[in-house]
C-alpha cells in the first residue's frame, strides 16, 4: 500500500474507528520492516567493531616497541573491552527502542483530525532538503514531497491516521463540504 492508496471499505473502517485488514496488514509489514533494519545495523557495526578491533591490534603488534607497549599496560585491553561493552550497549538498546517503535505500531489506533487545510515548507540548507507540511486544523503532517495537490490550501478534510511514537501515518482522509 503505497501513499494515499486507500479503498472506500478502509475509509468505512476508518470512520467507525477500526483500522482495515488491508491496512492492518500494510503496518504489519511496516513493523517487520522496522525490526528487520535495526537488527541488521547491528551486524553492520559488530563487522566495524571487528575490524576496527583487529586493526588496532595489527598497529600494536606492528613491531616490537608496541607490542612491548600492548601487553606491559593493562589499560589498552581494559580500554578495548570497555569500548566494545559500550558499542554492544548502544547496540542493544537500539535494537530494543526499534523493537518497542514496532510494537507501538502494530498497536495503534486510529485517531482523526478535521479542520481547513494550511500548507507549509521548510528548507535546511545543511541536508540541502525540502521538508513540506500540511496542517489539519492543528495536526501536522510532513511529507517528503509537496502535497498541494492532493490537499488544496483552504479546503477542508477529515483525515484519519495512527500514530506510533514519531511515526504518523494517513490511513485514508475526506474532503468535507
Amino acid at each position: 500500500m503505497g501513499i494515499f492508496e486507500f479503498t472506500e471499505e478502509d475509509l468505512k473502517s476508518n470512520k467507525r474507528g477500526f483500522i482495515s485488514p488491508k491496512q492492518r496488514e500494510w503496518i504489519e509489514i511496516l513493523a517487520r520492516g522496522i525490526r528487520r533494519s535495526s537488527k541488521n545495523g547491528a551486524w553492520i557495526i559488530l563487522g566495524f567493531l571487528f575490524f576496527g578491533t583487529c586493526l588496532i591490534l595489527a598497529l600494536f603488534l606492528q613491531n616490537e616497541s608496541t607490542r612491548k607497549l600492548l601487553f606491559s599496560n593493562l589499560a589498552v585491553f581494559i580500554a578495548l573491552a570497555i569500548t566494545a561493552i559500550v558499542v554492544f550497549l548502544i547496540i542493544a538498546l537500539s535494537i530494543y527502542l526499534a523493537q518497542r517503535q514496532a510494537d507501538k505500531l502494530r498497536e495503534a489506533r486510529v485517531h482523526t483530525a478535521e479542520g481547513i487545510i494550511r500548507l507549509d515548507e521548510s528548507y535546511s540548507s545543511k541536508a540541502a532538503f525540502t521538508s513540506y507540511y500540511v496542517f489539519v486544523g492543528k495536526q501536522r503532517f510532513g511529507f517528503t514531497e509537496d502535497m498541494s495537490h492532493v490537499f488544496p490550501e483552504g479546503s477542508r478534510f477529515r483525515v484519519f491516521y495512527c500514530k506510533a511514537g514519531v511515526l504518523e501515518l494517513i490511513l485514508s482522509f475526506e474532503k468535507i463540504g
